[in-house]
């Protein structure tokens, strides 16, 4: 059966964070391929409030018939699901985030260089290490007139093109960005093209122009926008064109800056600016790739096939048509009937402002340009949607390029007991849960029973 697109291939959470469980070794976790082999990840750490209010921190696993968490080896417990509120698991991150963690200064390779653009309240700095450039900055100075920033930038000449991931950033002002920019010169005067991302501000993405003479800026707000978040910027001439993505494959764009940058010679990179603060804050960058050279592959977001029970499955999708979905990666061998399911979505989170789009009678495509497209599901194969509709007759839109989500029904939510949260992105509503011989066994509707290991479960929540 043919894959959906490329960007959709899932794997289980063990897959992707490299690590299998040893068995012989009382449930801990080992780091496969041996480059260590004193690397060991014991059970995770997790929080376990009961229904009568108590509060259990530690290790994580299952016994028997319940779950067990561990404070140290002279103190446990056991518990059985009847008897749990809420439990919260922290899995160990992977070796990619662990980066740079040991403080340790890494050298910029060439030719990358860095410097503080407007005067600041301390010297900023950059840390790089396999790829990940960790930048730190602080707060423009109290006479400093210009916006001030700490950038990290390489030069190019003529058309070009700047992708980044933004992982992390320390600073909760809502003025502090991380991002990238395009600009003609490296100092505060210099035309500039800057596209930011900030977590704790009202507008999440924004994106500014400064010329010599004055500038402007225009922000799109994200209110469900989670890190890490790609951002990129083309310039096309003096064009340069504002573009945004969850996954570094979708993008949408923001905005056209026309007519700014008019030198051929540019300098294009990082940009961290602090709002607030007296010391040096970090921002966390990676997959950085200029001109389609020097970033990872961007790891794939699969689509959220949205159940009519309310249920949200992230899932490799293989195919469908009117009669069922058929599904792959985690979900591998499941096949959800059509009549079940109420929507995909190709692009998410999607944007607040189409939410009555997507959750009212109409069924069609939400299409990346904002319209809706009125129709009756056909068939979705090889990244196409096929919808037929009277005035339009049968036509093929493009998953990547073209379609957001495909509409099919409202979620009409029946009995939940249990809400199943899981690291993948899944969230299931449970009418029924157990544990049973290591597993967390679950029967959501559209979809019957479903097991989880320990390591694929992110929450779970008793529902009152």
């Amino acid at each position: 059966m043919k894959v959906l697109w490329g960007c959709m291939t899932w794997f289980l959470f063990a897959s992707l964070h490299g690590w299998s469980q040893d068995e012989s070794d009382n449930g801990q976790y080992e780091k496969d391929g041996g480059e260590d082999p004193a690397v060991v990840l014991r059970w995770p750490e997790g929080v376990i409030v009961t229904r009568e209010g108590r509060r259990y921190q530690g290790r994580v696993s299952f016994f028997e018939n319940s779950l067990k968490i561990e404070k140290d080896e002279k103190e446990s417990v056991s518990l059985a699901l009847e008897e749990i509120g809420t439990v919260t698991i922290e899995h160990a991150r992977g070796r990619e985030d662990q980066l740079g963690n040991s403080g340790v200064e890494g050298a910029l390779p060439a030719p990358w260089r860095n410097r503080d653009l407007g005067r600041t309240l301390l010297p900023g700095k950059v840390r790089w290490q396999d790829g990940v450039f960790r930048v730190l900055a602080a707060p423009k100075a109290g006479d400093e007139r210009f916006a001030a920033f700490h950038l990290v930038y390489l030069p190019v000449e003529g058309d070009c093109e700047i992708q980044a991931r933004v992982v992390s950033l320390n600073n909760e002002d809502d003025e502090s960005y991380a991002g990238i920019v395009i600009c003609d010169g490296t100092t505060p005067e210099n035309r500039k093209a800057l596209l930011g991302l900030h977590p704790h501000g009202e507008k999440r993405v924004n994106f500014r122009r400064w010329g010599y003479q004055g500038g402007s800026a225009t922000g799109k707000e994200l209110p469900s926008l989670k890190l890490p978040y790609w951002l990129k910027l083309v310039r096309e001439g003096y064009d340069v064109t504002a573009y945004h993505s969850p996954d570094g494959r979708r993008w949408r764009m923001l905005k056209v800056s026309a007519g700014r940058m008019r030198d051929k010679k540019a300098f294009v990179g990082l940009a961290v600016q602090i709002g607030k603060d007296d010391r040096l804050s970090e921002a966390v960058i990676d997959r950085v790739s200029v001109n389609g050279e020097g970033g990872a592959e961007a790891e794939a977001m699969p689509p959220h096939l949205v159940l009519r029970g309310g249920s949200r499955l992230a899932a490799e999708i293989k195919e469908g048509n009117r009669s069922a979905f058929q599904l792959g990666g985690r979900w591998e061998g499941r096949t959800v009937t059509t009549p079940q399911v109420a929507r995909l979505e190709f692009f998410h989170p999607l944007p607040v402002e189409v939410a009555a789009l997507v959750e009212g009678e109409r069924k069609g495509l939400l299409l990346r340009s904002g319209d809706f497209s009125e129709g009756g599901f056909e068939s979705l194969e090889e990244g196409n949607i096929r919808l037929g509709s009277v005035l339009l007759g049968s036509r093929q839109y493009s998953i990547l390029d073209e379609v957001d989500c495909l509409v099919l029904g409202k979620v009409v939510s029946g009995a939940v007991r249990f809400r199943i949260a899981t690291q993948s992105g899944s969230v299931l509503l449970a009418e029924k849960a157990s544990f049973e011989r290591g597993e967390l066994v679950a029967t959501v509707a559209g979809l019957g029973e479903v097991r989880f290991g320990l390591e694929e479960i992110s929450s779970l929540q008793a529902m009152k």
